[in-house]
């Protein structure tokens, strides 16, 4: 289905998990300025509108290779159903281990299960269709809120390696 938000790649209960657009570079912007963004994923805080739209330009283009490991990342806005507003982001990137689970919901709509929803479903769907053996989560030691949703999403503890708590969904 195709909509003006862009491509839908999943559904959940809540969630729309869907391809970016040009059109969501201020949500973008404004969801990167946000004090967990700059905490958790410093390297997606941007600068302007412009950086944002610019990042989502190269995340875009991937998404024609979908399927090849080796053109990731490949990451996906999160998007209400409920209200149609982006909400967050998830995705695939390569670690040194494998491939590796991101996401990040906007701080106003943590709490409510939406992560756990989106990275459950993600990950079940993306197992098959990149034909993957697992799936990393790597999650800072102090960011509690990441590791429930892990672990609510099926994900078993691995190892610690330094400040890092890593998980593997199988």
């Amino acid at each position: 289905m195709i909509t003006l938000s862009g491509k839908i790649i999943l559904r959940t209960k809540h969630l729309r998990i869907r391809e970016f657009t040009l059109d969501d570079k201020n949500r973008v912007y404004q969801m990167s300025r946000e004090p967990g963004i700059r905490r958790w994923l410093p390297d997606q805080v941007y600068a302007n509108i412009e950086e944002a739209k610019g990042v989502l330009e190269y995340l875009i283009s991937k998404y024609e290779r979908q399927g090849e490991l080796n053109k990731l990342p490949y990451i996906l806005g999160i998007e209400l159903i409920s209200t149609n507003e982006l909400i967050g982001h998830i995705g695939l990137s390569p670690i040194e281990e494998g491939i590796e689970i991101g996401y990040g919901i906007e701080e106003n709509k943590q709490g409510l299960g939406y992560a756990t929803e989106a990275v459950a479903k993600f990950c079940s769907w993306a197992l098959k269709e990149f034909d993957l053996d697992c799936i990393w989560g790597v999650v800072n030691k102090e960011n509690k809120g990441s590791i429930k949703v892990l672990e609510k999403a099926n994900f078993k503890y691995e190892k610690k390696d330094n400040n890092r708590l890593r998980y593997i969904f199988k």
